[in-house]
C-alpha cells in the first residue's frame, strides 16, 4: 500500500501506466499566426522560448507553445495546458472529430484564453539527454514559460491570473512547479491519483524500437507505448475508433528519470481541481487506496496530498479511461472543468 511517505518515488510507476504518461530569456523566434475561425472560433500564433531546466542554469532548451485568444478579445485569464508522458500539444487540441475532441477550443469559446505547450522531451521542442527531464527540469521549464505569460514577453500581452491544466505527467509537473514557485492563481489535475495499476509497465518500450522513432537519434531512457497498446488509456464503451486510430499515430515519447521528492502536502494552496475517468486502467484498476466509482473514497486519499487551503474537489467521470480529453465523454469533462473554473479562477 502506498503512504505519503513513499508518494514521492511515484514517478517511475507513474511513467509505466500513464506513459503514455534566475531570468527567462524569452526570446521569441519568428511566429506563425492562425486565423481566427468564423463565428469567434481561436485566433493562434505559436511561439518558441528559450527555457531552463535547472534554477539556476541557462536557457538553453527551446519551448514550443501555441497562443490562442477568442477571437480579437484579450482576456487577463490564461490557462496554460500541459500534456501528458508519450502525449504532445495535440492531446488537447485533437485533430479528429471537429471540435468534440478540443479542450482547447472549449476553453477558447468560454472566453479564456489558452497556452498550449509541448514540454521539452515532447514534439517540437528540445529533446535533451533523458536524464536530464526529471519533473523537477519540467518545472523549471515551465516556471520560464508562467513568468513568460505574466510578463507580456509572448507578444506584448500580460495575464494577471494564470491557471494550471495539467493531464497525467503534466499533472505531477505542476505539482512540482507549484511547490516551489507558488506561481499559479488554480490547478486543474486530470489523470493525477496516486494509486498505481503495476500492469501498466508492459505498455511501453525504449522509443527507438518503435518504428516511428528508429531514427530519431533518441537515447535509451526516451520510452513510448508498445504498438497496439494506445487502448490501455481507454475505456472500451466510450472509445472513438478514429481516435484510437489517430492518438496511435500521433503518439509521442517520454524521458525516464528519477525525480526529486515532494513534501506531503504539496508546498501550495492555489484552489485544486482533480478529474479522473471511473475506469482509468492506470490508476483505478488493481488499485486499494481508493474506489474510483466513489469520488468521497478518492478526495480522502487524495486529500492527504494536498493542503486544507486547496479546497480539493475531485470530479470522476463515468465509463471513462485515462485519457479524458480523448474520450467521447469529452465534452462532459470539458464542462466539469471549465464550470469549476467560473467558480474558482474568475
Amino acid at each position: 500500500m502506498t503512504t505519503p511517505a513513499r508518494a514521492p518515488h511515484l514517478v517511475r510507476p507513474i511513467l509505466a501506466f500513464a506513459l503514455a504518461c534566475g531570468t527567462l530569456a524569452a526570446l521569441l523566434l519568428p511566429a506563425l499566426a492562425r486565423p481566427a475561425r468564423a463565428g469567434g472560433g481561436p485566433g493562434c500564433t505559436t511561439y518558441r522560448l528559450n527555457v531552463r531546466i535547472a534554477d539556476p542554469g541557462p536557457a538553453d532548451q527551446t519551448l514550443w507553445g501555441q497562443l490562442c485568444y477568442p477571437g480579437a478579445a484579450r482576456p487577463s485569464r490564461v490557462q496554460l495546458l500541459v500534456h501528458g508522458s508519450t502525449y504532445n500539444h495535440l492531446y488537447w487540441d485533437f485533430p479528429v472529430g471537429n471540435g468534440q475532441y478540443s479542450y482547447l477550443r472549449a476553453a477558447v469559446g468560454a472566453g479564456y484564453a489558452t497556452f498550449n505547450v509541448d514540454r521539452i522531451g515532447n514534439g517540437a521542442s528540445s529533446h535533451p539527454p533523458s536524464s536530464q527531464l526529471d519533473l523537477g527540469a519540467g518545472a523549471v521549464a515551465m516556471h520560464d514559460v508562467v513568468t513568460a505569460l505574466r510578463s507580456g514577453a509572448l507578444d506584448g500581452h500580460a495575464f494577471s491570473r494564470v491557471a494550471w491544466v495539467g493531464h497525467s505527467y503534466g499533472s505531477f509537473t505542476g505539482m512540482y512547479e507549484m511547490s516551489r514557485y507558488r506561481d499559479v492563481d488554480a490547478a486543474v489535475l486530470t489523470g493525477a491519483l496516486h494509486g498505481i495499476n503495476p500492469d501498466g509497465g508492459s505498455t511501453i518500450y525504449p522509443a527507438v524500437q518503435d518504428p516511428k522513432f528508429a531514427a530519431s537519434g533518441l537515447d535509451n531512457g526516451y520510452v513510448t507505448t508498445k504498438p497496439g497498446m494506445r487502448d490501455f488509456f481507454y475505456s472500451p464503451e466510450t472509445t472513438d475508433p478514429q481516435v484510437l486510430a489517430a492518438d496511435e499515430a500521433e503518439k509521442d515519447v517520454a524521458p525516464l528519470a528519477a525525480s526529486p521528492p515532494l513534501p506531503t502536502p504539496m508546498d501550495f494552496t492555489v484552489p485544486v481541481l482533480l478529474v479522473s475517468g471511473m475506469r482509468d486502467r492506470g490508476q483505478c484498476v488493481n488499485v486499494t487506496l481508493y474506489d474510483c466509482a466513489d469520488p468521497d473514497s478518492v478526495r480522502a486519499s487524495e486529500g492527504q496530498y494536498y493542503r486544507p487551503e486547496s479546497h480539493l474537489t475531485v470530479r470522476m467521470i463515468p465509463d471513462t479511461g485515462h485519457s479524458l480529453a480523448l474520450a467521447t465523454t469529452a465534452p462532459a469533462t470539458d464542462a466539469v472543468m471549465l464550470g469549476w473554473l467560473q467558480q474558482n479562477f474568475g
